[in-house]
């Protein structure tokens, strides 16, 4: 089931505002007249002081191994709240073409673009921008979007929204893998555990626009890797050098290419060392250039990404 906006309050400085309640629903509560009127100056008097330090978050569901959240589409003076996979490998926002026009009233024009998958496999879109989405409380306007038939592809694991880098870089966005939510990041309120850097587009000529990639090690290897939290498992190249485990049967599929199953190797609790962060993973092979991890690579952790600066932030 699609998972509801959480929207949690909290107070800058949490003893003082305990305190400010505690006295006042004292005086309050001891008063002569305890009438309707009393009751609601008490009521207000415990929302205000919250209030004025508020910040939202979203709750995050988590779904083999890649995020999910709720945001409201609005476009054409309709909104709509739709659970959206939050994708770093996808460089823009896409929606899925039939969820477009049933339930959002799209209106789409024959197609003017393409768009390829991380592969370089591309295909006909709609490029359009949203009037707006709303996401843990904060509304953006004008979100360049890619209207792609995804259902014809991915069938019933289709995501009816992809939120890409082209939206992801407008905040500095903390994604909390243990308490399960994301919320604008607040920098002086955390103790930042370590900092990992990134190159993108501007980096490497064959790099997708708003991609992530890390440079560090898989079992002792150098390795360029792309951060690909849309991808449901960590992969390996089929020539990395590394002795898969065992045998397994998976099921794939992208913007471009229709779910399918196929058989593969298995690596399990790789070595990864990234910087100063250490982990290990498991891996699967494929026919590709570079290594590519998911969101399981900060497993329970919580992290930030920082694209105007290409860092991410784990805090411990």
């Amino acid at each position: 089931m699609p998972t509801k906006n959480k929207y949690i309050f909290f107070v800058f400085e949490q003893e003082i505002l305990h305190l400010y309640v505690v006295i006042l629903t004292t005086y309050i509560l001891n008063q002569k007249s305890k009438n309707m009127v009393n009751r609601f100056l008490l009521f207000c008097s415990l929302i205000v002081p919250f209030s004025l330090g508020i910040y939202a978050q979203s709750e995050l569901t988590l779904k083999s191994n890649m995020m999910f959240t709720d945001v409201i589409i609005s476009h054409n003076g309709t909104s709509h709240q739709v659970q959206t996979l939050i994708d770093t490998g996808a460089s823009v926002c896409m929606i899925d073409s039939t969820y477009a026009v049933d339930s959002c009233n799209i209106i789409l024009p024959e197609s003017n673009a393409t768009i390829g998958n991380t592969f370089g496999k591309r295909i006909k879109a709609v490029d359009l921008n949203l009037d707006s989405i709303s996401l843990g409380g904060f509304s953006y306007s004008t979100i360049r979007c890619f209207v792609i038939d995804l259902k014809s592809k991915f069938q019933q694991y289709t995501p009816n929204f992809i939120l890409g880098g082209d939206f992801l870089k407008r905040e500095i966005w903390e994604f909390n893998l243990k308490e399960k939510y994301m919320a604008k990041f607040e920098r002086q309120k955390k103790n930042i555990q370590s900092i990992i850097k990134w190159k993108n587009h501007d980096d490497y000529k064959d790099a997708f626009l708003n991609s992530i990639y890390l440079n560090g090690k898989i079992a002792g290897k150098k390795a360029r890797i792309l951060f690909d939290t849309g991808y449901q498992r960590n992969i390996i190249p089929d020539n990395f050098g590394i002795i898969p485990n065992k045998e397994i049967e998976v099921t794939c599929g992208d913007i471009a290419n229709q779910l399918a199953k196929e058989k593969t190797g298995l690596c399990e609790n790789i070595d990864v060392e990234i910087d100063k962060y250490k982990t290990s993973l498991d891996f699967r092979f494929k026919n590709t250039k570079y290594p590519r991890m998911n969101s399981y690579l900060f497993k329970e952790k919580d992290f930030a990404l920082d694209y105007k600066k290409k860092c991410i932030y784990i805090c411990k």
